[in-house]
């Protein structure tokens, strides 16, 4: 069997990726099928390469987890020949992308579908994405059988709350129990969730919060994003800022284990058609929404995860202050 072409594509026989990539996340939103409107398969949104124990990260996130595989493990044929592994003849592979740097020949021929970059050494960084195939470990022949996941070492909704509980108390975001709405507000650096018995369920309500928590990241006292505030409601902004937040709370759910609910999502439904316009209209929208997500995810584990650090020491640190205030 011949291994499947891997590399990229030569640029006289290019496709456009990001909207081949685009087309078929419309599809699967029209469909109700991606990884933020059915976020159930923890392990789906955490895809891992076992050759270099990498997770795949943004826009790939998605891809791989739109696959439908119970394995999150994804490797490239020649990766998997490597471990004297084989992908079974027939399997078709999925489609994954790579940001690469040009060479100055490269971005010549390129033209205006070269991404620009920062300045070095007093020329401008050319970038392009290239496709590359990966297979599951269900499609592979020789794979070592999938462990079983540990048992959860933490209580979903105590790690959840955390999430939430590390925003307010490291950055001061204020968190408000009102109302019939769910909402940020930046001018007051506020969340207004309704109080936690009108929500179906406990995971409902933390996964609300987590999404407010994710538009929270725009403020100038956390990853100040600008970018998120500069137009009014309702317009291409706000269907990006929402895409990301729905994104993000889709990573948080898998990475806090907090199982997501079809009234949860049926809830945020009203969202498709702007996220649709927007995607059909500038492809580069989605990519950067799954990219903004990612960093936004990875900001409020970062903080929860201090808060747990000091946690488990906040025994001591107390009697570390009153001796000292004695």
């Amino acid at each position: 069997m011949s291994a499947p072409a891997v590399a990229s594509e030569t640029f006289a026989a290019r496709v456009d990726i990001k909207s081949e990539i685009v087309r078929s996340l419309i599809e699967a939103m029209e469909r109700g099928d991606t990884p933020w409107q059915k976020p159930w398969n923890a392990q789906a949104l955490r895809p891992t390469n076992p050759t270099s124990g990498n997770g795949y990260r943004g826009i790939n996130r998605l891809l791989l987890a739109m696959s439908g595989r119970d394995d999150p493990r994804w490797m490239t044929y020649q990766q998997a020949q490597a471990n004297k592994w084989q992908v079974r003849r027939g399997e078709k592979g999925t489609a994954i992308v790579k940001l690469v740097e040009l060479s100055p020949h490269e971005a010549g021929q390129a033209g205006g579908d070269a991404e620009q970059g920062q300045e070095a050494g007093g020329q401008r960084r050319a970038f392009a994405l290239r496709r590359y195939t990966v297979f599951n470990a269900q499609q592979i022949d020789g794979v070592p059988e999938l462990e079983a996941p540990a048992p959860l070492d933490f209580d979903p909704v105590a790690r959840a709350d955390s999430v939430i509980s590390a925003l307010q108390e490291k950055t001061g975001l204020i968190v408000v129990h009102k109302g019939a709405q769910a909402c940020y507000i930046p001018d007051l650096d506020e969340i207004r969730l309704p109080p936690k018995k009108k929500f179906n369920s406990v995971y409902d309500y933390y996964a609300t919060a987590m999404h407010e928590g994710a538009h929270s990241t725009l403020h100038a006292k956390r990853l100040d994003r600008k970018e998120a505030l500069s137009k009014k409601w309702g317009d291409e902004a706000y269907a990006v800022e929402e895409l990301r937040a729905e994104i993000c709370s889709a990573i948080l759910a898998a990475e806090t284990g907090v199982p997501v609910s079809q009234a949860h999502i049926d809830n945020h439904a009203a969202y498709l058609k702007s996220w649709l316009k927007v995607a059909a209209a500038d492809p580069m929208a989605i990519f950067s929404a799954a990219r903004d997500a990612e960093y936004m995810a990875g900001y409020m584990l970062e903080l929860e995860k201090q808060r747990s650090a000091i946690g488990q020491h906040q025994e001591w640190i107390e009697e570390y202050d009153n001796a000292r205030s004695a």
